[in-house]
């Protein structure tokens, strides 16, 4: 087995308030009271997150050979010698409180399901200003399901992790994760 990196942090960029919003479906600003809302959901959330992700590094030919090859991989790994696959999870802190008010209070149960797309966007940002402090130039990241490259690489991307064993994570027969506020994604690296 590759040797995985484990990441943990502590915290994350402070919370982009009109990003969870957007993430909402709203237009425009938000009004008082969805603020005075949204508040109230960070406030509850921020202290039930674990911000964990782990990553493995592997040359190009050998990234082709377990994911195979497609246009959406060959175009965004172009002049890549290496290529990073990671996995990042908020835990299981969110799902739970994504449920308990899904039945009992729409809005907020929205506005938690929108941190958290927030929350893990953020986590997964951090993850890549580490991956620039170690190898100075990568490219953008991409995840299975985008374009022409395979949901089902998600498989791949959980073996070569071991991400139930380092970050608690697991995927189902239909390709999802639970912990839901995960990410897997891959990232091209440049000499």
């Amino acid at each position: 087995m590759r040797n995985q990196v484990f990441l943990q942090f502590s915290s994350l960029a402070p919370v982009d308030e009109k990003e969870v919003f957007r993430y909402a479906g709203g237009k425009g600003e938000a009004d008082e009271s969805t603020l005075a809302l949204l508040q109230e959901c960070i406030a509850e959330a921020l202290p039930l997150l674990s911000y964990k992700a782990c990553y493995a590094e592997l040359r190009l030919d050998e990234f082709f050979a377990r994911f195979g090859v497609c246009k959406l991989t060959e175009a965004r790994l172009q002049g890549c010698t290496r290529v990073v696959v990671f996995a990042a999870t908020l835990g299981l802190g969110m799902d739970r409180l994504i449920a308990r008010y899904a039945s009992v209070h729409t809005a907020k149960a929205l506005l938690m399901q929108s941190l958290g797309a927030e929350r893990i966007e953020a986590l997964c940002d951090r993850v890549c200003k580490e991956l620039t402090e170690k190898y100075e130039k990568i490219g953008a990241r991409f995840s299975a399901g985008y374009g022409d490259f395979p949901l089902s690489a998600q498989t791949i991307c959980f073996q070569l992790l071991d991400c139930n064993r380092l970050l608690g994570l697991t995927l189902n027969e239909s390709l999802l994760m639970s912990p839901s506020k995960s990410v897997t994604a891959i990232v091209g690296i440049y000499k």
